[in-house]
Order: structure tokens, then sequence, then C-alpha cells
């Protein structure tokens, strides 16, 4: 992951109210990344939403974030995957060697 891609993530994270970041980690387990910069999330009905990046911008087809109403657990969830990624994983791998 690059570093524009972190601080988008963490810029997400930030902006996000806690109540939505707290539904996030329900879906931590169905995240499943589909290229690069795309992501898909089996909703809890069974739906599937698309997460992805465009330039600077994290969009989400679910309909909290179709309707405007700011970042979703959607992609707070894809957002704390990717920098559990590149900021635990590593430590994690050190420390097994140990």
């Amino acid at each position: 992951m690059n570093g524009q891609k972190r601080r988008l993530w963490i810029k997400v994270l930030k902006e996000t109210p806690l109540h939505v970041r707290r539904r996030a980690s329900a879906y931590l387990e169905s995240i499943k990344q589909t290229s690069t910069n795309e992501w898909v999330i089996q909703g809890g009905s069974g739906v599937q939403y698309y997460i992805r990046i465009t330039g600077d911008k994290v969009t989400c087809t679910c309909p909290y974030y179709i309707l405007e109403k700011g970042y979703c657990k959607h992609i707070c969830a894809v957002a704390a995957s990717e920098l559990v990624k590149v900021d635990v994983l590593p430590w994690l791998k050190k420390l097994e060697k140990l």
C-alpha cells in the first residue's frame, strides 16, 4: 500500500462518526479484495456492496453512502482491514520468528 492510500484510509476513519465505525467490525471477515482498488463485502441481507478507490476518493454502492450520509460501515471495514495489513501484520510476523 502506498502512502496516499494509507492517508486516505486514515482520513476515512478520522472523519467517520464512532457509531458507524463500531458497526464496521461485523464486516471484517467478509471483505474480499477483487483488484488493487476494489473490494466487495457481503451485506447482512446477502447483498454485495462494492468499495472502490478512484483517485483520492473512496466510494461504496450501499444506500447509506449513496444517500450522501458520509462514509459507511463497509468503507470503514475496508479501511481498518487495509491499515492492519500494513501497520500490524509485519510486526506479528516478526514476533512469530522470535
